[in-house]
């Protein structure tokens, strides 16, 4: 059986079997902190339940204002969009026709009972919902109407100004008779018409009571603009019984009761329909706050109202606690409006207690026959554990004999057994790779490879195909992968030849370096020339596939030179043999480069420097790439020395005389030089582009000295 060591008082050790070190530790570890954790938890499960009760009080509350928010915000996106039609054609609102358009943003959102456009010349039209409430006020209204549309003459009408008032069962469907009666109604005075009209924008006036209705609401105004200038306000009348129908709905408990108010103590909805606008003689009026007959309400509003201020836990005088909390409605809603919410504990914790209780005595219960469970097992693992133990050993000094695995119906002694034996099979593979010796050598030292790396001079490579995304978008996965390894195949093929190593693959595209691990002489030429042979390959290949109907790959490749560290580059768990540096940087951005100049070749001015008399260049521009603040002359290879035809010669020395204008600032004459140029090979992109940069600059001289750096702010 496997011991545990345990130090005596005289310094001798005491050595345990894992059976009974697995007892007392168990019992040490976990019977006695399990009953100390029993005694404290039952005094504070209470605690953490009032605490996750804060949580979802807030939680609710912030789902409310949300709501809340939602439904004015609704609204005020309705009127807003028949705001820009008034203005856009005002005349049309003054016509029948505009009726459906305006039924259309009342029936929108259920929260709108009335929607209405008003001019400055007092031309006022509106539709508007029809219950039962308005037929109470109004016996003249049809008892089978349910919607409303009236129209109000302007003021030109003088003393023959009138309201023309119809009524429909369904929208379209006229009941009953309309009548017209003379009005002086300027809704100008309206406090949202006056405040549109002031500030040019939505404006929500303060809660009241709808007197057709007794119900409370609040009214939206939008501003009509027509070329700029105001000529009238498109107004909407927004019920509050949503927001209190949703906070009815939404209640964190039973018996929990929210309110939102204003700054003016007006209750603006309840979940709590009791809260509500209360009839006084024979006049409704809002709700107030300091009306409220709940105690744990009032206690809030003595605290000093003060909105998101921490809750806290109310007792009233028979002893019920409550949780109260506030919360504001954000800047943004325009309106001083807070939510308050007074949830009893009981709802939450009530059972709580006589649960701790029971838990309690299962608990113990568990306690008795855990201890001896553990017992149990402990001894038959503690077997298992001895043989594992062994088999390390033998591992470590490199025995690597065969055996059985342990079989055991403990999951993880089973697995361990099985591992072991993979981990033997995978050393006696491995040292048929490495002599067995130096295996023997590393596990008993311990050591490890570590990290580390060399400054070099080195010429690096980025690659990658063009218009690879709409290429596998037309693939499958499974064709996507193969095409890829044909490719990387052909890309390969030119840097083995001329002494590249590989570094990874990303996506499509490819890193590769020149001068290491082993030194290479002339290594810029050797990129070059593996540049060139990359090209010609995927050249010929594009013949083949053209043929055979498959995709066609075209490469952009990048070359730049310079001093990088190379060596082991990662974490000491985990690096590979890979260069870092800015070079390696410049390079990825040259190979971005090529698709904004239409070249399939791009190096920067060291590459060419380094190899000009063994290849055919073109200097292409000046530029800044993405995470770099200098200039960098960059070039296009076109080809090895000797084999530029004499067309493409004339053209490449056209294009560098035009460039050179371009850098000297002679920006005019650039642009003809371009244009010429690009006249004569309209399929060129560097040509072009050149030719726009020229000409505007020409049009547009720059204010600060000429250096002819162009940055680029795409990679």
């Amino acid at each position: 059986m496997a011991v545990t060591e345990v130090v005596s008082g005289g310094g001798r050790p005491l050595r345990l079997s894992f059976g009974s070190a697995m007892l007392l530790m168990f019992t040490a570890f976990s019977v006695i902190p399990l009953l100390c954790v029993l005694i404290y938890s039952y005094q504070q499960n209470e605690r953490s339940a009032l605490s996750n009760l804060e949580l979802q009080i807030g939680r609710n509350m912030d789902e409310a204002v949300r709501a809340s928010a939602a439904l004015v915000d609704t609204v005020g996106q309705d009127i807003a969009i028949v705001a820009a039609a008034a203005g856009a054609h005002p005349d049309y609102f003054r016509s029948d026709s505009s009726n459906d358009l305006l039924w259309r943003a009342l029936t929108a959102a259920d929260q709108t009972d009335a929607v209405y456009t008003s001019f400055d010349d007092g031309y006022h039209r509106v539709v508007s919902r029809i219950d039962d409430d308005r037929r109470r006020h109004d016996p003249n209204i049809p008892q089978d109407a349910n919607w409303h549309a009236s129209y109000i003459d302007s003021f030109s009408a003088g003393a023959a100004r009138a309201r023309h008032r119809s009524f429909f069962s369904a929208w379209g469907i006229q009941t009953g008779k309309g009548y017209d009666f003379p009005t002086d109604m300027n809704v100008s005075l309206n406090a949202q018409y006056a405040e549109a009209k002031r500030t040019g924008a939505l404006a929500v006036a303060e809660p009241s009571i709808n007197p057709d209705t007794d119900s409370p609401i609040m009214s939206l105004g939008f501003p009509i603009l027509a070329e700029g200038r105001f000529i009238g306000v498109v107004s909407a009348n927004m019920t509050l019984t949503n927001i209190s129908a949703y906070l009815q709905t939404n209640r964190v408990s039973p018996n929990s009761v929210s309110v939102i108010y204003d700054r003016s103590g007006n209750v603006i909805a309840s979940s709590d329909a009791g809260l509500m606008p209360a009839r006084s003689g024979n006049t409704v009026e809002m709700g107030k706050v300091g009306s409220i007959q709940n105690a744990a309400m009032a206690e809030a509003m003595k605290r000093g109202n003060a909105p998101d201020a921490k809750p806290f836990i109310f007792t009233s005088s028979s002893g019920l606690q409550s949780v109260v909390a506030t919360r504001s409605f954000p800047k943004s809603f325009q309106k001083d409006w807070n939510i308050l919410t007074v949830s009893p504990i009981d709802d939450f914790v009530g059972g709580l207690r006589a649960t701790n209780q029971q838990v309690a005595s299962v608990i113990a219960v568990v306690i008795v026959l855990e201890l001896l469970l553990v017992f149990l097992v402990s001894r038959r693992i503690s077997h298992r554990v001895g043989d594992a133990v062994a088999e390390f050993e033998a591992i470590g000094r490199f025995n690597l004999g065969t055996h059985e695995p342990a079989r055991s119906t403990v999951k993880e002694i089973n697995n361990l057994s099985t591992s072991l034996e993979h981990m033997k099979a995978s050393l006696r593979s491995f040292g048929r790779y490495v002599p067995t010796d130096l295996v023997r050598k590393l596990l008993a030292s311990g050591q490890d490879a570590e990290i580390g790396g060399e400054r070099r001079a080195m010429t690096v490579m980025f690659s990658d195909i063009a218009g690879f995304t709409s290429i596998s978008e037309k693939l499958s996965p499974e064709q996507l992968v193969a095409e890829l390894g044909d490719y990387f195949g052909l890309m390969r093929e030119g840097l083995r030849e001329h002494h590249g190593t590989l570094d990874k693959y990303m996506g499509d595209g490819i890193m590769s370096f020149f001068n290491a691990p082993e030194p290479i002489e002339d290594h810029e030429i050797h990129a070059c020339l593996a540049a060139l042979q990359s090209q010609e390959l995927l050249t010929a290949d594009r013949a083949k596939r053209a043929a055979d109907g498959r995709p066609i790959f075209s490469a952009r490749i990048g070359l730049a030179v310079g001093e990088v560290i190379v060596g082991n580059i990662g974490t000491p768990d985990r690096f590979s043999y890979t260069v870092i540096g800015d070079t390696v940087n410049l390079a990825s951005r040259l190979e971005g480069i090529c698709k904004f100049y239409g070249v399939a070749i791009t190096a920067s001015g060291e590459v060419r420097e380094a190899t000009k008399d063994a290849f055919e260049w073109r200097h292409l521009d000046r530029v800044a790439v993405v995470g770099r603040t200098s200039g960098t002359d960059i070039y296009e290879l076109l080809c090895r020395k000797g084999e530029l035809s004499p067309d493409m010669a004339s053209a490449r020395d056209a294009y560098e005389a035009a460039l050179d204008d371009y850098l000297a600032g002679k920006f005019s004459k650039a642009a003809t030089g371009f244009h010429r140029l690009e006249k004569d090979h309209p399929a060129r992109i560097a040509e072009r582009m050149m030719y726009r940069r020229a000409n505007k600059l020409a049009r547009h001289p720059p204010e600060e000295e000429w250096a002819g750096v162009y940055a680029h702010t795409k990679k």
